[in-house]
């Protein structure tokens, strides 16, 4: 079983409207594991490829890499 942290955000209502229209288009179904996508993109992005367009699967090999 993985270990996860708690983590708390706050949003302005027109954030939280974006972030809902990136999941529907993306298909997840909950908030928190976009978010861990979006994380481990931004993560590749910046250490691991300096190519800008990155992969699901790249973002999560790279976010593999700091377990």
């Amino acid at each position: 079983m993985k270990d996860y942290t708690q983590v708390n955000i706050n949003l302005l209502s027109d954030d939280v409207k974006m972030l809902e229209r990136m999941m529907n288009d993306d298909a997840y179904e909950n908030r928190s594991s976009w978010i861990r996508r979006l994380i481990r993109q931004e993560w590749a992005r910046r250490y691991s490829a300096p190519n800008p367009l990155i992969s699901v699967a790249d973002a999560i090999s790279a976010g593999k890499s700091i377990e």
